[in-house]
Parts: C-alpha cells; structure tokens; sequence
C-alpha cells in the first residue's frame, strides 16, 4: 500500500515537472528594448524592420538615435522583441514605457505621445523585411499568434515643462513557449519654436506577467536616448502660405 501511495506520487510530481505550466511566470521572458534604424522607414507613419537586429541607421535597428535624422513632428519607431523560452505556458504580460515630455537640457523638443503599438507583422515598406513574403524576420511566433489586448498612455503632465514625463502600459497576450514577438510602437516629436538641448529619453521601465503566471519580468530599465536635439530640423515650410516654423 505504501508502494502505490509512494508510486502515485513520484509520478504526480513527474506530470507536474514536464507541465508547461510550471514554467509560467516572468522568468520566462528576455526583452530587448531598440530602435528602428532611422534610414528605413517613413518617419511621418513609422515603420522599420527589428529583423536579425543588425545595427546602422540604414540596416535594421540601433541603440541610440542623432536629432539630425529627425525634424519636429516626424514619429519615431521603437522594437522589443519578447523571447519566450521553450516549454513555457501561454501568458499575457505587461509592459511599462516612460519617456521625455521635455529635453533634458533647455526646453524646446519633447516625446509627446505614443502611437499605433502593435505587433510588427505584415509586410515591412521599405525597410526590406527578411522573414517570409517581406515579414519582420524577428517574429518567430507558435500559434496561436500575440496580440495586444491592452493600451493606455498618462499624458498628464505638461509637455515641455522642466522634468516632465508621459507613459504607457501595452498588454500582450498570446505569448507562448519558443515565441520571439516584435511589439512596435511610435512616439512623435513635438516641438515649440525654442532652441532646445540634450537628449530625449524612451525607457523600458517595468514589465510583468498578468495572465497565465504571475511575476515581474527582469528586463532591467533599458533606455534609448535620442541625442543632440539642438538638430532636430524644423517642420517643412507650408506651401499654401509661404510661412516657415522657426
């Protein structure tokens, strides 16, 4: 009698070992947090491809990103790819963003808000995609495929005051063991006629396990920097009234 309570429960702990749903909670995750290369992509829609993540501004992604690429008002795209390691359970995580509403030096440039977060699938304008049919090549999904189930932004604090700083939380479901998933988002550059200087920030700041598990994601605050503002070009002069923004 032992025996069999002994047996039954070696083999209860064996199902419970091989279960993916022992692998569920936000140790499951490693999320690189870049940029768009800047040269790919239509800054007034966004775009771009996190491929293989080769690094130049005309290749797929890069780490920091030069004013001089950008003018007032263009959108600037932002990759994570969220790797799943294999075996894990199907999960829904959160993600936090923080970014500059404000240039780190004098005012004059700022992130305003985010747009468009979605998971970069389809074909890729102009930027050459390497996966299938002209697809983002970092997207390696098992079905069924992510989503995003979830988006809100604070926009509460005054754009372009000493310090300020909008967020967002983006929710992805549909995560499940072996995935990589390219989450895309915009931030569009607002500017107010001053000379600014110093960097604008976009920050990885938290994520989490929401559904399916349960814990925090350690991918760190992971930080790309938009540097030199002071180059950030004008907006184009209007045709219609032959005035031109400072």
């Amino acid at each position: 009698m032992k025996r069999t309570v002994l047996a039954a429960a070696i083999a209860s702990a064996v199902v419970l070992a091989q279960s993916p749903a022992a692998f569920a909670d936000g140790g499951d995750f490693k999320l690189d947090f870049i940029a768009a290369a800047p040269f790919t992509y239509d800054h007034t829609t966004g775009g771009g491809a996190f491929d293989d993540r080769t690094i130049g501004k005309a290749n797929d992604v890069v780490e920091s990103l030069e004013g001089g690429d950008f003018a007032c008002g263009d959108w600037v795209t932002h990759f994570v790819q969220i790797s799943v390691i294999p075996g894990a359970a199907q999960q829904t995580a959160r993600v936090t963003f923080k970014w500059t509403a404000d240039s780190t030096g004098q005012s004059g440039a700022a992130y305003d808000q985010m747009h468009n977060p979605k998971i970069n699938t389809g074909v890729i304008a102009g930027a050459e995609g390497e996966g299938p049919g002209g697809t983002d090549g970092g997207n390696v999904e098992v079905a069924p495929a992510a989503s995003i189930v979830g988006f809100t932004q604070d926009l509460n604090q005054t754009l372009h005051s000493k310090g300020a700083e909008h967020s967002a939380t983006v929710d992805v479901a549909g995560l499940n063991g072996g995935d990589k998933v390219i989450l895309r988002f915009e931030l569009d550059i607002a500017c107010n006629g001053q000379d600014p200087t110093g960097n604008l920030q976009a920050t990885l700041a938290t994520a989490e396990v929401i559904e399916g598990g349960k814990g925090k994601i350690g991918s760190g605050a992971q930080t790309v920097p938009l540097k030199r503002v002071g180059d950030i070009k004008p907006p184009p002069c209007d045709p219609k009234t032959e005035t031109c923004p400072k």
